[in-house]
């Protein structure tokens, strides 16, 4: 009994620690292909809300793509683009984490040839795993959505590399 018990408990303890791990992956590099230009861009978004948890689906809670609120900071030159897509496709991120329901700030907008668009932001200024890595569709409406750099500095890394915009 006593052996079955501590078995039970130790099961329980296993699936909480490993249940909160929402696992890190690399976005092919494949599907970065359809990418024809990288802007580093500000996106005033006095609406962003943070989510309390992570933990389940909030894809029905992911705000649209206002392209009116953006202001384009830098545009990466051509010969600069495989370059950055390689790296990009090198960092990991934190699946489906849930940290905001849209981005705000100095964000990086990935141009697919159909008019879609990848947003990556990282909560630079807090220093932690959450943000938004998103894909949209070309009238703003969210397509599907990756997660979070799983480290906080990454972010600002990819930034200082790629573009002359200093993140402070």
């Amino acid at each position: 009994m006593k052996k079955a018990l501590t078995l039970s408990v130790l099961t329980v303890l296993c699936f909480i620690l490993c249940a909160c791990d929402p696992g890190s992956y690399h976005l092919d590099r494949e599907k970065l292909s359809g990418v024809t230009g990288v802007d580093l861009i500000e996106y005033s978004n006095p609406d962003q809300k943070r989510f309390l948890t992570w933990v389940p689906d909030q894809s029905g809670s992911l705000k649209p793509f206002d392209s009116s609120r953006v202001t384009v900071l830098e545009t990466l030159s051509g010969e600069k683009i495989e370059d950055f897509l390689d790296a990009f496709s090198k960092e990991d991120i934190l699946n489906k984490y849930y940290a905001y329901d849209s981005p705000k700030d100095v964000c990086i907008r990935l141009k697919y040839d159909d008019g879609s668009f990848l947003i990556v932001w990282a909560n630079y200024a807090e220093n932690t795993h959450s943000g938004y890595i998103g894909e949209y569709r070309s009238d703003g409406t969210v397509r599907s959505f990756h997660g979070s750099f799983s480290s906080p500095g990454s972010y600002r890394e990819l930034v200082g590399k790629y573009f002359d915009y200093g993140l402070e």
